[in-house]
């Protein structure tokens, strides 16, 4: 029962992680743009701004270009996570054994978390402006949180037995 509720919620990890490599996506078009957002609606609610303040790189690389990269390895990690078959293959190769595991999925998107709540916090108090992408971008990193910690719980329960 516990192996089945683990494969449905890295089946969930998996679909955000498609979702999030998306958003990232078209939030690193409009860093490279010179259009402005859809979303830019008020002074309050401005994507472009956000997107375009010294915030938004890290070392000349668009911070949604590193959530794509980001998003792209807890995909992967979920999907590796899900194919057994494949799964015992990775295994045998003991730097990919490691990394490819539970517990890396967990504290992969800890690490997100962190960065995201540091952007949000930039976006609310620093820019003095919003994005909405940037903040659905951040639910659905708390939430693969939230799914991998239950996860990793239940692969403690499993290995219990």
């Amino acid at each position: 029962m516990n192996k089945q509720k683990q494969q449905k919620l890295l089946k969930f990890i998996f679909f955000l992680s498609i979702l999030g490599i998306v958003l990232s996506g078209y939030l690193t078009y409009i860093h490279y743009s010179t259009l402005s957002s859809p979303c830019d609606f008020s002074e309050t609610f401005q994507c472009s701004l956000v997107n375009q303040s010294k915030y938004a790189e890290v070392f000349g690389i668009p911070v949604a270009l590193l959530g794509m990269m980001g998003y792209s390895f807890l995909g992967l990690v979920s999907l590796v996570l899900l194919k057994r078959k494949f799964l015992s293959k990775v295994r045998a190769n003991k730097f990919l054994g490691k990394l490819v595991s539970v517990q890396t999925l967990f504290v992969f998107s800890i690490i997100a978390l962190i960065v995201s709540l540091y952007l949000t916090y930039a976006e609310f108090f620093l820019i003095k402006a919003i994005c909405i992408w940037c903040l659905i971008s951040q639910i659905i990193i708390l939430v693969i949180v939230g799914f991998s910690y239950k996860i990793l719980k239940l692969n403690k329960l499993v290995e219990g037995d």
